[in-house]
């Protein structure tokens, strides 16, 4: 990759992208799952990406809606970890354009993981939010490419 000294504008964003990676890693917080329970005098089940992982080696809730869940909530790991990737790039990276490369990838992964795991039908409001902040910070990466591209006014200044 070729190396271009970071300009205020390509700096704004870049920790525009490091700070909306750290919402992301909060919306792990929220409930990021919700099992409806067709009893009427049972609960429904929410659930945060953390009270799924803690679900690895105890009993998961018995609901009826649940066992779409008994094989796909080893995988909540990827919920952290693709924000968490996407942040170290995105810090660590000033003069090279590997930091938009690898966010486009943690977007997309992480809009998928998130449809192909949690599904619609069991989306609460932390993915929910997660999906809006995903959409948020691919077009801020493509801004961030963009930006990347166009002539640099310093440079031509000179």
């Amino acid at each position: 990759m070729i190396r271009i000294r970071e300009n205020k504008t390509r700096k704004k964003l870049r920790i525009t992208q490091c700070v909306l990676y750290l919402i992301q890693i909060f919306m792990c917080t929220l409930t990021f799952v919700h099992i409806p329970n067709p009893d009427s005098n049972g609960r429904d089940f929410y659930a945060t990406v953390f009270d799924m992982l803690g679900y690895l080696g105890g009993t998961f809730p018995d609901m009826p809606a649940s066992a779409a869940f008994q094989s796909y909530y080893p995988y909540f790991f990827i919920f952290p970890l693709i924000p968490i990737v996407g942040f170290f790039f995105c810090a660590l990276d000033k003069e090279r354009n590997m930091k938009n490369i690898v966010s486009v990838f943690c977007c997309l992964f992480g809009v998928l993981s998130i449809l192909l795991i949690v599904t619609l039908n069991f989306m609460d409001i932390g993915s929910m939010l997660s999906l809006l902040f995903y959409i948020l910070i691919s077009f801020i990466t493509a801004i961030a490419m963009m930006a990347r591209i166009a002539d640099n006014p310093e440079k031509s200044a000179q």
